[in-house]
Formats: C-alpha cells, sequence, structure tokens
C-alpha cells in the first residue's frame, strides 16, 4: 500500500498505562489512516531500569505491542540512574539494544533517543534519531 506522505500520530502513554502490566485487559489503541496519510501509533518517551523506570527494556517492547503501537523510542535519562547500585553499566545505549534485539521479530520500530538534563540552562529534552547516547553525556 503506497502513501503520499506519511502522518504520524504522537501518543504520550499515562504513568496508569505504563505502569499496568495485566494481560487481561484490552489496551490496543486504534487510531484510523488519514486518507492520504498512514498514522503511526507511538510512544517516544519511555523508561526502563536503566534511567527511572521499573521494567526491563523488552517488557517496555511487549507493552507497545500489546498497545498496537507502530513506534517507541526509550529515552533513557543520561544523567540520572537510580537503580544504578543494582544495574550497574556504563553503556547508556543499553536499555536500546535490547529492545532492538526484542522487537526484531515483530512489526515494531525502535528509534533510538535519549533524555538530556541539564542545570545551565535547566531543563529536560529528550533528543531521538541519535546515533550513540554515550555521547550525549559527556558533550
Amino acid at each position: 500500500m503506497k502513501f503520499q506522505s506519511l502522518c504520524i500520530a504522537f501518543f504520550v502513554s499515562s504513568i496508569l498505562l505504563a505502569q499496568e502490566h495485566s494481560h487481561t485487559s484490552s489496551r490496543a489503541i486504534n487510531f484510523p489512516d488519514v486518507p492520504g496519510y498512514r498514522t503511526l501509533k507511538t510512544d517516544l518517551h519511555q523508561h526502563t531500569v536503566f534511567s527511572d523506570g521499573n521494567v526491563w527494556p523488552t517488557i517496555r517492547v511487549m507493552e507497545a505491542l500489546r498497545d498496537n503501537l507502530d513506534v517507541i523510542s526509550l529515552t533513557e535519562h543520561i544523567e540520572y540512574q537510580p537503580h544504578k547500585a543494582d544495574i550497574p553499566h556504563p553503556d547508556r545505549n543499553r536499555s536500546f539494544e535490547l529492545a532492538l534485539k526484542e522487537a526484531k521479530d515483530h512489526d515494531l520500530l525502535i528509534v533510538h533517543g535519549s533524555e538530556i538534563t541539564r542545570q545551565a540552562p535547566m531543563g529536560h529534552s529528550n533528543a531521538i534519531f541519535i546515533k550513540d547516547a554515550n555521547q550525549l553525556l559527556h558533550d
């Protein structure tokens, strides 16, 4: 099926939706395509135990599949790792690599991303379509 353009519908899941792990509920999210466009259901801001989330990256992939999403990005905090004592890993690309491996046999795109926190100017920014999250830590 050919489409002249691509329309991305951004979907930001609520904390409640992201924390629910029941396999019995219907969580599938559906948005219709607009004539001439393809709608992609996305969540481009997710965390795992590699920053301040509570689940492994493979779980985020399974949740996205259950939610009928087309694209996700695990935007782990670069500077903030509260689970470091339990999951010490110096490579800030690790959650992306695990998610990518889990999603390889499914129709789910994994976009490489990170969340950057800076003191001056203060704020959080999500960087997506990156190549190496480790470089963001030192820039």
